[in-house]
């Protein structure tokens, strides 16, 4: 009997799964394949940073780019684009890049950066700190970056079955962020905005620093906050949660109850694209 394995080492595959699994969120691919659309020209230079199955990069192919670099740090999911790449005709104008983006140096400024790596808070995903390299890096004077702004909200829940997970009989264990399906929680005061990232027009490079001031519209015990997110893609089409995104919940070091029409204040920390840099504090 033959070896049905070879000795070549596997990564574990669940990158792979999230980029391909991405391909069922059809409004968002929707979305994107107008801005690209827009934006991209012929003879255009083009560059996608964070690839995933390849998709961003071939709608950018087949709207008429000369050339097109994918970047992706996961070898499993950069094989995956090259074959969606040579099933859809485009294998000749998508040339592929494997790591970070900060190791990327393009030979010349593109016309278009292309880089969806979304999340919640822009928290645990690389959008912001990558976005910066690609400004000062990658696109040239008058490109085009995808998408052009996001605006992270927050709002103060009660969610005990989030909370409890961390806790087994008499164990305990460290919480952390999680993602929350919005059944799960309840809003305990109205949505904040906590910070707009205008990728093309700042700096993108200091912490997220900001107190946020709540009125409780009814009592409750905050057990964390709710982060989500909307985005200006391009023009006048948006992103939005409901195009695939999950809300994360942050969770509080402890609890706090309060009755309704109290008033608190919260101050929210982190780095963006630091995922262990997050300090949430209720003053």
């Amino acid at each position: 009997m033959g070896k049905i394995m070879n000795d070549r080492e596997y990564a574990t595959p669940f990158t792979i799964l999230h980029a391909v699994s991405l391909l069922g969120q059809k409004t968002r691919l929707h979305k994107f394949r107008q801005a690209i659309q827009r934006v991209v020209k012929e003879g255009h230079y083009v560059v996608d940073i964070g690839t995933g199955s390849g998709v961003l990069a071939i709608f950018a192919a087949k709207a008429g780019a000369e050339r097109v670099t994918a970047l992706e740090i996961n070898p499993e999911s950069l094989l995956y684009a090259k074959s969606a790449a040579e099933l859809n005709d485009v294998e000749h104008i998508i040339d592929f890049f494997e790591g970070s983006y900060v190791d990327f140096v393009p030979q010349e400024r593109a016309d278009v950066v292309i880089c969806e790596m979304l999340s919640s808070m822009m928290l645990i995903e690389q959008q912001i700190p990558a976005s910066a390299y690609a400004m000062e890096n990658i696109l040239k004077p008058g490109g085009v970056l995808l998408p052009e702004e996001i605006s992270v909200y927050l709002v103060p829940v009660e969610c005990p079955l989030l909370w409890e997970r961390f806790e087994y009989e008499e164990l305990q264990f460290p919480r952390v962020v999680q993602t929350a399906q919005e059944n799960v929680t309840r809003d305990l005061a109205n949505m904040k905005m906590l910070e707009t990232f205008d990728v093309q027009r700042q700096s993108l490079k200091g912490p997220v620093d900001r107190t946020l001031h709540f009125r409780t519209i009814e009592g409750g015990t905050i057990h964390g906050l709710v982060g989500v997110f909307e985005s200006r893609l391009y023009d006048d089409i948006y992103l939005h949660m409901e195009d695939g995104w999950k809300q994360l919940f942050l969770p509080l070091s402890t609890p706090v109850d309060l009755e309704a029409g109290d008033s608190f204040s919260i101050r929210i920390v982190y780095h963006p694209g630091k995922y262990d840099s997050l300090s949430v504090e209720v003053l």
